[in-house]
């Protein structure tokens, strides 16, 4: 979780709350498998109870607060009398903000995110659910602004504490390490002191702890999790009782009978008869027949359409599982390619006997990226180490199918046809021509697999993202601001795709045309012009510096024109920074390169842009983002020449 993109995020986003809804649960009560219908925060007020998402146990005692995305697997066990409250809201970004925070969205979404926590201002936020609540039940319209109101307060306060407290957030304690481990190997004979090995903590401390949460020993609760698994196999199945044995981790069925006997106050066989006659007497015996009874308090389920609202009254367990189980198929199908591909990856990776050549490897200096190949006379291999934001990896010596998720435009002008790439980067009006059988991705890690790519080329730095990419293929992955040049980047990826030559002979081509370009303008403009890049949308303003895209990397270093003084170092440093309107006139230089969708007129009526001297006098290039937002070395040398020529035709007007 990187809180500093998220707080990006949350800024950007348009929020709508859907629903506030306040549950009661009862000693042993459970809500049992509900698929969340939107993004959510879920906020105990009062008792003790475990929290499962999607199969990620959460013990929570009062004010812990859980968020989970739509469609996530929420279920609930209340230990006491558990009270907790449920926030549905839902969180768009609008579609003419920055490509960035688009990008930013698809890699790291914190309206998708699951973690849990127990804040420090946990009174503060519980008085902030119970006023939303109260507002909601209301039927004026003005009180459910006033809980959107209240909701960015709540959410603020959130944040805040993650920024300050970061170590705090996702950490399960130690019980639900416990709870975790014992949920997941209650049929094996896993003791509680392997368990205690990989903790770092005594047996004796570890079982202390768990049973002052829980109430129970580890034993004991690995006891009820296996006696619960056999009353559901007993009376919903028609297993023979070696074989429910020997799945809730038995082998011996008379010590299954007596502990169950023991646990159940009778046998098996007699638990089954028992609860078969009463099923015939009623089909809700049966439910009720289970210590841990599944009791589901009737709630609204909300439906997402695109232009209203839907709520539908549910009786008691009706819970779609449709999405439950389309994620339990999509995960079964991910584990059998996940295992073909190793299976294939083993075979592949082997070094060739046969082979009498060696390569050397170079180093780049950028950001300790670095490839490099070591020379085996008696075995040369056919893979080389690379350098990269996850750490060194072995990659093909010559990748043959690259897969160009990000970073197309500099795969293309080393002269390698990827065989797919995001969808966004296809659309760039500087690659027309370049993509003649290259496939869209889009977010299909489905497809991405079905192309048997033997390299990946990324800039994610998200793990859960890495970890998928790389169950495919070898994968490289440069976070998206590494390279402070395109010298930088060039040299690393030929290395990387083993076009060292080629990389050197496009930035010599591309070294002549700056060189060109700059004489052209340094001959026009006076020695004192400053420039300023900007982009500007719904109010909000932002400026680039040197690193950017929307023509900053080329104003400020290929070109090597200065901004204005009053912008501080710190600015320029960053890719972007967001920026008030009231500093525009402090920031504006003589020349602006703006990003809008606002034509010059209407610029130069607006009282606030208006007002600035470039923009009276026509000194603003202006190009939307379909254009200014690529900046892979193709789009970046054709930007140059637009650019030179815009600013050698303003001073032919003169």
């Amino acid at each position: 979780m990187n809180i500093n993109d998220h707080i990006q995020l949350w800024n950007q986003a348009n929020v709508r709350v859907l629903d506030v809804r306040h549950n009661v649960l009862e000693t042993g009560e459970r809500l049992h498998r509900y698929t969340i219908p939107a993004s959510a925060f879920v906020y105990a007020a009062l008792g003790r109870g475990k929290l499962w998402l999607d199969g990620d146990v959460h013990y929570a005692d009062r004010f812990y607060v859980l968020h989970g995305g739509k469609g996530a697997c929420l279920e609930i066990e209340a230990e006491t009398l558990f009270e907790y409250y449920l926030i549905l809201y839902k969180a768009l970004l609008p579609q003419n903000c920055l490509y960035e925070f688009q990008i930013l969205l698809q890699s790291d979404n914190p309206f998708e995110q699951s973690f849990g926590f127990v804040p420090h201002d946990a009174l503060e936020l519980l008085e902030f659910i119970q006023n939303m609540h109260r507002d909601w039940s209301q039927t004026g319209g003005l009180d459910k602004l006033q809980v959107r109101g209240v909701f960015y307060q709540f959410v603020h306060r959130l944040l805040r504490q993650i920024q300050l407290s970061p170590g705090e957030i996702s950490q399960h304690s130690l019980v639900e390490q416990v709870l975790r481990f014992l949920s997941e190997h209650y049929q094996e004979s896993k003791s509680i002191e392997s368990l205690s090995l990989q903790l770092n903590y005594s047996p004796q401390y570890l079982s202390r702890k768990f049973k002052e949460q829980t109430g129970l020993s580890p034993n004991e609760y690995k006891l009820k999790l296996r006696m619960e698994k056999a009353q559901r196999l007993l009376i919903t199945t028609d297993a023979t009782l070696q074989e429910i044995a020997s799945s809730v981790g038995y082998l011996d069925l008379f010590y299954f009978n007596r502990m169950f006997k023991k646990y159940a106050g009778i046998a098996p066989g007699q638990f089954r008869n028992k609860h078969i006659a009463r099923h015939d007497q009623s089909s809700n015996h049966t439910k009720k027949a289970l210590k841990n009874s599944i009791v589901i308090h009737s709630s609204k389920t909300y439906i997402d359409y695109d232009n209203e609202n839907h709520y539908q009254y549910m009786k008691k367990g009706d819970y779609t599982m449709h999405k439950v189980y389309n994620a339990i198929i999509l995960s079964t199908l991910w584990l059998c390619f996940s295992i073909i591909l190793s299976a294939c990856a083993a075979g592949s990776n082997a070094p060739a006997s046969t082979s009498s050549n060696s390569s050397e490897g170079t180093k780049t200096s950028s950001s300790n990226l670095s490839t490099n190949s070591p020379t085996d006379a008696a075995q040369p291999s056919q893979t080389k180490t690379i350098s990269t934001h996850f750490g060194d990896i072995n990659i093909p010596l010559v990748p043959k199918r690259v897969a160009a998720v990000d970073y197309l435009g500099t795969v293309i002008a080393l002269g390698i046809k990827p065989i797919g790439s995001n969808n966004l980067l296809m659309q760039s009006p500087y690659l027309k021509g370049h993509l003649v059988g290259v496939e869209g991705i889009g977010d299909s890690l489905e497809k991405l697999l079905t192309m048997e790519p033997d390299l990946i080329i990324t800039h994610t730095t998200k793990q859960e993202v890495y970890d998928k990419y790389s169950q495919i293929a070898p994968t490289v992955s440069v976070a998206s601001n590494t390279f402070n040049s395109v010298h930088e980047e060039m040299t690393y990826f030929g290395n990387v795709l083993g076009k060292e030559t080629e990389a050197a002979e496009w930035l010599s081509q591309y070294d002549k045309q700056i060189a060109v370009a700059k004489t052209k303008v340094e001959e026009v403009l006076p020695k004192d012009a400053t420039f300023s890049v900007f982009q500007e949308y719904d109010g909000q303003v932002f400026v680039f510096g040197a690193k950017s895209g929307r023509g900053g990397r080329i104003i400020y270093q290929a070109l090597g024109l200065d901004a204005p003084a009053a912008l501080p170092e710190k600015v320029m440093e960053k890719t972007y920074s967001e920026t008030s309107l009231e500093k525009l006139p402090e920031y504006a230089g003589d020349y602006i390169v703006l990003t809008t969708e606002s034509s010059m007129e209407r610029l130069q009526k607006d009282p606030v842009w208006g007002s600035l001297k470039a923009v009276r006098e026509g000194r603003v290039y202006l190009w939307g983002e379909d254009r200014s937002w690529y900046r892979d070395p193709i789009a970046l040398l054709s930007q140059t020449q637009d650019l030179t020529d815009w600013i050698v035709n303003l001073s032919q007007q003169k």
